[in-house]
């Protein structure tokens, strides 16, 4: 959908974060709703969407997911949502399931942890494609498809 967010114009900062890698984007972040992407394409025959998760809040990756259907049942869009789900943490899998159980859920993303330089990779760390965690998380996939 877009540049859309959530109510609250997004709730993870991760330009106030140090070490994210995009630096401080509070010059772009704003509200953009469905009344939003409605105006700006009234010109167009836009037939479907699809929103691919925002990170509205990294500790509530289902709540974004209820909020869209909910856009989805006031606006008839998105017409598929990418939800999102850590595969390393304890509980991936209720994370999946929950979100595989969203009928406008078509896939996953899950960022996994990265260095900020090739010089600074730690092979296995927590969250990294090498971590048994994120691999287990990561088999999971093939359960809830």
């Amino acid at each position: 959908m877009g540049r859309q967010s959530t109510p609250s114009a997004g709730t993870a900062d991760y330009g106030d974060a140090p070490n994210f890698f995009l630096g401080n984007y509070d010059a772009v972040k704003r509200n953009y709703l469905p009344p939003d992407y409605l105006a700006e394409t009234r010109h167009h025959n836009v037939l479907m969407t699809v929103h691919c998760e925002a990170e509205w809040d990294q500790n509530d990756p289902v709540g974004e997911t209820c909020w869209l259907t909910q856009v989805h049942r006031q606006f008839g869009f998105p017409n598929a949502l990418v939800a999102h789900a850590w595969f390393h943490v304890p509980d991936a899998e209720e994370t999946l399931a929950a979100q595989a159980a969203f009928d406008l859920v078509r896939g996953i993303r899950s960022k996994p942890v990265t260095a900020k330089s090739p010089r600074e990779i730690v092979r296995g760390a927590a969250g990294t494609m090498q971590d048994e965690a994120w691999l287990r998380g990561f088999s999971l996939l093939e359960k809830y498809r």
